[in-house]
């Protein structure tokens, strides 16, 4: 069989460090419209439900992400063989993991279905909906929503391919497909007065469309694909849960660490509460999957670097990386510990300013040490089939925080939940994540954590003073001109500096020289 699918479209293949720092922007493309759609959409959904039913949409989605039990750590095993073949260029073993995953999946999305079925029928006693109508809402939105990731399970297999391909460009291009449906949509039926069933199908929708051009996008990227039989192994499906039950477990405990807060909040308090704890998770949310789309490709690297045996480079890939991604991220922190409470006055009203603006200090600060600062380091261990440790612990840190919840929330509400979760997050995944990998890598520990976090803390505080000096000097953030002068000043005081003070020499001069053959390419050409 030819290999002519596993090629790279203009040989010789670009340097890594070209080829990682191109699917780093192809993935900020798709990020960069998420986060502009929304920080425009968000709180316009707040304002047309209602606190209640904003609260409902929520745990809906939170409910239906629990149903990703099921995948077993497939995802994370697909990409995973997927890429180790294709850097030995063996074409008809990644035909054995398309045929076997897909199988696997089939059935899995009918499992999908028949749960969502359970949850629909016995899932609403557990809240506290006060409106019979929501309850009714409710119910048939989880039917939607649940029904629709179960139709949408087996195709989603073929975005982790193109992952294991990094082939981010067509990621990117689904991404904003699915993207653009749902948002749109989701103004557009807002606007003339639907709800909630009618966001739970548009959201399906727009899913299903993304998720088939992913479909076609890969098998226009591997044209040695053969969708046969023939080439379904069962022996293939052991070898991948030995390497995806790690996987497994760190999905689960990532769930219930993620969607686990919400899901007992709306269980002891009224759903508009749920609203309130997850509003401040989605601001930042949007703003660091920016900073955490950078392990998606971070993992496919570290895999191909293994099976080359440049082993020795996966350190430092791991200072650098996560050091930007801190460094991206910190001008947000920054400025939502000064102006958060305003921005959301302004952005939202003022009943969801004065219940999430305590939120946001606790959220931001934990966010950015276990997540933005982190995230690289979780997706290292994964390319280095060194996360079981990793998984254990994630189970550990979601064990303690439900207990944790579970005593502080009648007491201390959401403000409570909000330490409790974000204490743990730095302990394990700010701690103890990082020290995984330097001992898998045999490498100093403080050396890892002073090389990520000293340039962006030492950049950073002066800029803090700064602005709290502003605001103490009269600049209350009363008015949108005061929060985007103040937004823009911050981001442009911390990142002109961050230039220089963060990024290394060699990848200030790859930055510099994408843009301005971006901009002047005849001119590129000619100095070639």
């Amino acid at each position: 069989m030819s290999n002519s699918g596993l090629e790279s479209p203009s040989p010789p293949e670009a340097p890594r460090a070209t080829r990682f720092f191109a699917g780093v922007l192809w993935n900020w493309v798709g990020v960069a419209l998420n986060i502009a759609i929304g920080l425009l959409l968000s709180p316009y959904i707040a304002r047309k439900l209602g606190s209640e039913r904003y609260g409902i949409w929520a745990l809906v989605f939170t409910l239906v992400e629990y149903l990703w039990f099921f995948d077993l750590g497939f995802n994370t095993s697909v990409t995973q063989f997927v890429a180790k073949y294709r850097a030995r260029n063996e074409p008809e073993q990644i035909n054995r993991v398309i045929n076997t995953g897909l199988v696997y999946f089939c059935c899995v999305a009918i499992v999908f279905a028949l749960a969502t079925l359970l949850v629909a029928w016995r899932g609403v006693a557990l809240f506290k909906i006060a409106d019979p109508v929501n309850r009714q809402d409710f119910r048939i939105m989880i039917l939607i929503v649940g029904l629709g990731w179960a139709l949408n399970f087996p195709l989603h297999f073929f975005s982790s391919c193109l992952d294991a391909f990094q082939r981010y460009d067509h990621l990117t291009r689904t991404w904003v497909a699915q993207l653009l449906i749902r948002s749109v949509g989701c103004a557009l039926l807002l606007y003339f007065g639907f709800g909630l069933k009618e966001l739970g199908a548009v959201v399906v929708l727009g899913q299903l469309v993304g998720n088939g051009l992913a479909m076609l996008a890969f098998r226009s990227v591997f044209p040695a694909m053969r969708l046969s039989s023939l080439y379904v192994k069962f022996s293939l499906v052991k070898e991948m849960w030995n390497y995806g039950v790690h996987s497994f477990v760190a999905n689960i405990s990532n769930l219930l660490l993620s969607q686990g807060a919400p899901v007992m909040i709306g269980h002891f308090r009224m759903a508009s509460f749920v609203g309130y704890y997850t509003f401040p998770s989605r601001l930042l949310g949007y703003s660091v999957e920016a900073v955490t789309r950078v392990g998606f490709v971070t993992r496919s690297n570290v895999v191909e670097m293994q099976a080359k045996g440049d082993e020795k480079a996966v350190y430092r890939l791991g200072i650098y990386l996560n050091r930007y991604c801190v460094t991206l991220f910190l001008p947000l922190v920054i400025f939502l510990l000064v102006y958060g409470t305003e921005l959301l006055r302004r952005w939202v009203n003022l009943e969801f300013a004065t219940a999430c603006g305590p939120l946001l200090p606790v959220i931001s600060l934990t966010t950015m040490f276990a997540v933005a600062g982190q995230f690289n380091s979780t997706s290292m261990l994964y390319g280095l089939s060194r996360h079981d440790r990793m998984a254990k612990g994630l189970l550990l840190e979601a064990l303690l925080s439900i207990v944790g919840i579970w005593l502080v929330l009648p007491h201390y509400g959401i403000l409570g939940v909000a330490w409790v979760v974000g204490m743990l997050s730095v302990l394990n995944r700010g701690l103890y994540v990082p020290w995984l990998v330097c001992r898998a890598l045999d490498s100093s520990f403080l050396g890892y954590m002073w090389g990520i976090y000293l340039r962006p803390f030492l950049t950073g505080v002066p800029v803090l003073l700064l602005i709290h000096f502003i605001k103490a000097a009269g600049v209350l953030g009363q008015t949108w001109p005061q929060l985007i002068l103040m937004g823009g000043l911050t981001a442009i005081c911390f990142f002109l500096p961050a230039f220089f003070t963060c990024a290394t020499r060699e990848h200030r001069k790859l930055m510099l020289d994408s843009v301005v053959g971006r901009l002047f390419p005849r001119r590129v050409e000619t100095v070639a």
